[in-house]
C-alpha cells in the first residue's frame, strides 16, 4: 500500500516539473512579445506619448475652426508674383493653416487695382488685403476704404521693427495704414573693387581721390554723380539735417540751412575745385562706370543686376558722409505695403492677421530678397547670417536704413522740378547758393498750387526782356 502511494507522488512530480517548465517558457515568451509590441512600456514611455501627441495636435491644429477664405489683390512685378503665389502655398500648406484659404488676384498697375478695389469697398465688399506700393494710403484712406493699424485691427504689428523711412510713409494726418512688407529704389554707393580697396568714408576723402585721378582729357574720373536730376541732391539735405517735407502734413520744409549747404557743397564740386564737369548725362556716367574710367557713382540699388551682367567687379557702401559734416546722406526709399479692407472683420479679420504675420518672419523676408529684386523692411535683419554673409545685399541695407520715404507723387515731382531747376543755376553760376534755398521752396510752393511752370516763367521772363531791348532801341 505504502509503495503505491509513493510511486504515484513520484509519477506526479515528474509531471508537476514538466508542467511548470513550460509554463515558464510560455510566460518568458508572452513578456518578450509584449515589450517589442508596445514599446511605451519601457523607460521611453514618456517621449513616444509626447511624440504623438505633438504629432496629434499637428493634424489638428487647424481642425475646429471655421473655414476662412480671404482675399488678396495685387499688381506686383513677375518676381514678385511668383514669390507671391510660393508664400501664399507654404502660408495655406502649414497644417496649423488648414482652415484658412487664400484667393488672390493680379492686376496689370497700381491703378488699375485702385479703381476696382475703391468701388468695390465703397460698396461694402472688395478684398480682404491689397498689397500695393505704400503711397497708395494718399488715394485709398481719404476714400475711408483701408483700415487704420492699431491694436484692434493688427494686434502684433509693431513698427518700431520697420525701415524709418518707409514708417515715414506708412501713414496718413499721423496715423498708420499700410504694413511695410518690401523696400526698393534707393540710392547707393558703387565703387569698382579692381580699383578701390576701401570706399571712403566721407566725401572729403572722395575729393582728394579725384584731384588725384581726374584726367578729363581721358575720359578718367574718380567719381560722378548725376546732378541734373533732383533725386541725386535731395539725400545731401538729408544728410546736414534737415528735410524736404513734413510727413503728417505733407508740407514743404525746402527753405532750410541744409538745402543751402546742399547748394554750397555742389558750387565747391563744381566751380571752386572743379572736380566733376558740368554737363554730362546719367547714361554717360553709367557707361564711363562700366567701362572703368570712372571708379565711384551713386546710383539706384536696382542697377545691382546690370552692373552684374556687364560683368563688373563692384562693391556697395553708404553714400560717404556729407562734406563739412558728420552725418550720412539720406536717399529717398519706396515700399510695398499691406492695406486692410475697412470691411474685414471676425473670422477674416483674424486670418488676414495670420498671414501678416508669417509674411513679416526673417524666413519669409529672406526668401523675398533672394528671389526679388527687393529689399527687407525689418531693422534687425542685418544680424541674419544669411544677410550678413552677402556683401552687397548687407551693405545695400545698411544705405536702406539711413533712407528716408519717398513722398507720393504729385508731391514728389513739384519738389524735383524745383530743385533740378534752380541746382543747375547754382551749378551754372546763375545762382548764389544763400539765395537758393528760398527760391526752391518759393517755386516748389508755386508749382504745388498750380502756378506757372518754371520754364514757362523764364520764357515770359525772357520774351519780356526781348520786349524791353526792343523798345530801348
Amino acid at each position: 500500500m505504502l509503495g503505491s502511494i509513493f510511486n504515484f507522488f513520484k509519477r506526479l512530480g515528474k509531471n508537476l516539473f514538466v508542467l511548470l517548465s513550460v509554463s515558464m517558457v510560455f510566460l518568458a515568451i508572452t513578456v518578450v512579445s509584449c515589450e517589442l509590441l508596445n514599446p511605451q512600456e519601457d523607460g521611453n514611455m514618456d517621449l513616444v506619448e509626447e511624440e504623438a501627441e505633438e504629432t496629434q495636435g499637428d493634424e489638428i491644429a487647424g481642425i475646429g475652426k471655421e473655414e476662412t477664405r480671404i482675399r488678396l489683390w495685387d499688381c506686383l512685378e513677375p518676381k514678385g508674383r511668383l514669390a507671391l503665389m510660393k508664400s501664399i502655398e507654404d502660408f495655406t500648406g502649414n497644417t496649423e493653416n488648414i482652415y484658412i484659404e487664400i484667393e488672390s488676384e493680379h492686376f496689370r498697375s497700381q491703378e488699375e487695382l485702385e479703381d476696382r478695389y475703391e468701388a468695390a469697398s465703397l460698396a461694402g465688399a472688395g478684398p480682404e488685403l491689397v498689397l500695393v506700393s505704400l503711397d497708395g494710403v494718399q488715394r485709398l484712406v481719404p476714400e475711408n476704404v483701408i483700415k487704420e493699424v492699431t491694436e484692434d485691427t493688427a494686434g502684433e504689428i509693431d513698427y518700431s521693427f520697420f525701415l524709418d523711412g518707409l514708417v515715414e510713409i506708412s501713414g496718413y494726418g499721423g496715423k498708420n495704414y499700410a504694413i511695410p512688407f518690401r523696400s526698393y529704389d534707393f540710392l547707393v554707393f558703387f565703387y569698382n573693387r579692381d580699383i578701390i580697396e576701401n570706399p571712403p568714408e566721407r566725401f572729403e576723402e572722395l575729393i582728394s581721390y579725384c584731384k588725384e585721378v581726374n584726367n578729363p582729357a581721358e575720359d578718367v574720373y574718380g567719381f560722378l554723380m548725376n546732378s541734373s536730376e533732383a533725386d541725386w541732391i535731395i539725400p545731401f539735405i538729408g544728410g546736414y539735417g534737415d528735410w524736404i517735407v513734413e510727413y503728417s502734413y505733407d508740407s514743404l520744409t525746402l527753405e532750410s540751412e541744409s538745402t543751402a549747404r546742399a547748394m554750397e557743397f555742389l558750387n565747391y564740386l563744381y566751380n571752386e575745385e572743379k572736380i566733376l564737369p558740368r554737363y554730362i548725362e546719367y547714361g554717360e556716367i553709367k557707361d564711363l562706370f562700366k567701362s572703368g574710367n570712372v571708379h565711384m557713382i551713386i546710383d539706384s540699388v536696382g542697377m545691382i543686376e546690370e552692373y552684374s551682367e556687364a560683368g563688373l567687379n563692384y562693391g556697395l557702401a553708404k553714400i560717404p558722409r556729407v562734406w563739412q559734416g558728420n552725418g550720412y546722406p539720406t536717399p529717398l526709399i519706396s515700399g510695398l505695403g499691406f492695406m486692410i479692407n475697412i470691411n474685414c472683420y471676425g473670422n477674416e479679420l483674424e486670418a488676414v492677421n495670420e498671414f501678416l504675420e508669417f509674411m513679416l518672419t526673417e524666413e519669409e523676408q529672406i526668401e523675398w530678397t533672394s528671389s526679388t529684386d527687393t529689399f527687407p523692411v525689418l531693422k534687425d535683419i542685418d544680424k541674419n547670417d544669411v544677410i550678413k554673409n552677402d556683401s552687397i545685399i548687407y551693405n545695400a541695407f545698411m544705405q536702406a536704413e539711413l533712407c528716408r520715404g519717398k513722398p507720393y507723387e504729385e508731391l514728389i515731382m513739384v519738389i524735383r522740378d524745383s530743385l533740378s531747376d534752380n541746382s543747375k543755376s547754382v551749378i551754372s553760376g546763375d545762382l548764389l547758393p544763400a539765395d537758393a534755398a528760398s527760391k526752391i521752396q518759393e517755386d516748389a510752393l508755386r508749382l504745388r498750387s498750380g502756378g506757372t511752370g518754371l520754364e514757362e516763367t523764364e520764357e515770359s521772363g525772357n520774351t519780356e526782356e526781348i520786349k524791353e531791348n526792343e523798345e530801348a532801341e
